[in-house]
């Protein structure tokens, strides 16, 4: 009689035990890399480190056209730019992939301030 008595006992720790490692397991929000989403979306027309083969389309050593902020900068990534090869990214990156994507391509540009 006491294996019967057991034998539930022993499940029930079993299962308390599982449920409680998958919650302690549930995948934690990460931050976006910067790195990777841009040698996924922008290397093949911005280049390697902002520097593009077209100087319009470079980040750095060249003047900065549609502001130097990176709010400026998320607005084109969200946007694109109209009759330029920049298409919008608005519902291919999430808000936070571009907010980062936007500060990892200003920090190519050594020359700019950092922003506070």
């Amino acid at each position: 009689m006491r294996q019967v008595i057991l034998i539930p006992a022993i499940l029930a720790i079993a299962v308390i035990s599982a449920s409680s490692a998958s919650s302690a397991s549930s995948p934690v929000p990460q931050a976006p890399n910067a790195a990777t989403l841009y040698r996924v979306h922008c290397v093949m027309c911005h280049g390697p480190m902002g520097k593009a083969a077209i100087p319009a389309m470079a980040f750095i050593g060249r003047q900065w056209k549609h502001g130097t902020k990176s709010a400026d900068m998320v607005k084109i990534i969200t946007e694109g730019v109209t009759g330029t090869p920049m298409m919008s990214f608005k519902g291919k990156l999430k808000v936070d992939e571009i907010k980062a994507l936007a500060a990892h391509v200003r920090s190519f540009d050594k020359t700019l301030p950092p922003e506070k």
